[in-house]
């Protein structure tokens, strides 16, 4: 189970290169770095204020184009170019290579820009096709999204020429709580929160998640996991909780894992575009910025990092820069301990 959105932007990039060997269409779902996942990926605890559209549509775009930088190291620059249907932000991806393409969170309205994107790809014989996080409904109760009759059997065909290699879903069950105050400890035994991890080729895996940002795997199925089959079958059975399956053993904290991430991580490797609140932190704590990390780090990431260090976080851009960049980086740093 991915610990951060780099590792699953990792994991996903290379599913999609190992499966694009017989599949150059893919359709990936990722779980975006949104809500309370923002400040930290593996958070369990719900945002009573949820992130606007273009917030969304902002943390889809970077976590894909860092996914597609991950599938083609030497694919180029990136463009994106942002589609609107009644006012729902979509994008287009697309590396200077041509070798990846991607359709981000689109509508049922924008498949023809994906018929387009497929096309370019038939045309190259090369490019990877990528549809990333579709919002429309396939299957609904009464009508789908794509209408009935020929009209839907049309737009199904083209969509299963897109094979699902990579999804990572989250789902909240019941009363979502992962501590049972009964038997103590985190238990899903009246709801709790699951993510469901599928690459491609393997079975679908149910990871419960506790309060401490860690998790367990508690279920492997051959089909996905219904929020029914979750809630009947898993979050109601003790050996499928983490009490059950950890027997007693411990964990490192949340901290204690994120800090030895960043200093482990090789000198400018970290994604800065992706990172939650409390991985910039966690690298300020364990002294694991360096300069090309702040030239790199957004206007958000410096004023995280800033803070970190209880140093002041207004300002323009360059100046907070250069401000952490004394703190960090000069002769003085030792000030700041």
């Amino acid at each position: 189970m991915p610990q951060t959105c780099a590792e699953q932007v990792t994991q996903a990039a290379s599913v999609i290169r190992a499966a694009s060997t017989s599949h150059r269409r893919q359709r990936i779902q990722l779980l975006l770095p949104i809500n309370q996942r923002k400040n930290e990926f593996t958070s369990v605890e719900s945002d009573d204020y949820g992130m606007n559209d273009a917030d969304v549509y902002k943390a889809a775009m970077e976590t894909a184009s860092a996914m597609i930088r991950a599938v083609d190291p030497d694919g180029g620059e990136m463009s994106a170019t942002r589609v609107d249907d009644d006012n729902d932000p979509v994008g287009v991806l697309q590396n200077a290579k041509g070798s990846v393409r991607a359709l981000v969170i689109p509508n049922a309205q924008n498949l023809q820009n994906l018929r387009d994107l497929a096309a370019l790809g038939d045309a190259n014989g090369t490019q990877i096709t990528l549809l990333v996080n579709p919002q429309w409904n396939e299957a609904g109760q009464v009508v789908s999204d794509f209408g009935v009759g020929p009209w839907r059997r049309k737009a199904m065909d083209f969509l299963q020429t897109f094979e699902s290699t990579y999804s990572l879903t989250e789902y909240r069950v019941g009363a979502a709580a992962t501590r049972d105050p009964v038997r103590g400890g985190d238990y899903m035994g009246v709801g709790g929160v699951a993510r469901v991890l599928k690459t491609h080729d393997s079975a679908w895996q149910t990871f419960a998640m506790g309060a401490d940002g860690s998790s367990e795997c508690v279920r492997a199925d051959a089909t996905e996991p219904t929020y029914e089959y979750l809630e009947k079958d898993v979050f109601t059975k003790f050996e499928y909780s983490l009490a059950g399956r950890r027997s007693g053993d411990t964990m490192d904290s949340l901290e204690t894992r994120l800090e030895s991430a960043a200093t482990e991580a090789m000198s400018g490797t970290i994604d800065w575009s992706i990172a939650s609140t409390a991985e910039i932190n966690a690298a300020v704590r364990a002294d694991a910025i360096t300069s090309d990390d702040v030239a790199a780090l957004s206007k958000a990431g410096l004023r995280t990092a800033l803070g970190a260090m209880g140093l002041p976080t207004s300002g323009k851009l360059e100046a907070m820069r250069e401000r952490l960049a004394d703190a960090l980086l000069g002769d003085d740093k030792d000030q700041w301990d």
